[in-house]
């Protein structure tokens, strides 16, 4: 990420820290524009370095890169305050620029987190018996093969199959499915 920043030009790397607790003591010494954090540092997390720097550094900018695409974890990097949250497996130039950003003060979220947040919020409205459909569709299988595997009636399935649809605003089977796996649902 370093070398990826320096190449962009508009961002100065002033140093990088192996772990928590150096990446504390650097921003605590530097007071950078910025600090890009690693959400899993050894020594401290991302996190606990993000609250130490608010209270040495305030005016401290944060992103925090992660590889985790828990949407809890980044539902509380949100809450926690970080001013940028960025997966690893992002292209770097958007990475670089989303950083450009927030050191400038902007709060930015990460096209893949704002993916994965989407994914999450669409597969808590939807209940878990539809869940299993959508399941036994992308499994290919039939409503009466649906039906046998979750001991209801094809009816019921075919129900749960339209209300999936309604939800997820689409007319067919097949764009339901694909949108499902772009919202990483199955």
């Amino acid at each position: 990420m370093s070398r990826a920043l320096e190449q962009d030009g508009r961002c100065k790397v002033l140093g990088t820290a192996s772990n928590g607790i150096e990446a504390i003591a650097m921003i605590k010494k530097l007071a950078p524009d910025c600090a890009v954090l690693d959400l899993a540092m050894p020594g401290a997390n991302g996190i606990e370095v993000m609250l130490e720097c608010r209270r040495w550094s305030p005016d401290t900018q944060i992103a925090v890169l992660t590889g985790s695409g828990s949407p809890s974890m980044l539902q509380e990097l949100m809450r926690a305050g970080v001013d940028g949250i960025f997966i690893k497996n992002s292209p770097p130039e958007d990475t670089c620029q989303g950083i450009y950003e927030v050191a400038l003060g902007k709060n930015v979220i990460g096209t893949g987190v704002e993916q994965l947040l989407k994914a999450a919020a669409k597969s808590e409205q939807l209940t878990p018996r539809e869940l299993e459909v959508l399941i036994g569709l992308s499994k290919g299988l039939t409503n009466q093969g649906i039906a046998d595997r979750l001991s209801v009636s094809p009816k019921t399935v075919d129900s749960h199959r339209t209300t999936l649809m309604r939800k997820m605003g689409v007319n067919s089977v097949a764009t339901l499915l694909v949108k499902a796996m772009r919202d990483g649902l199955i």
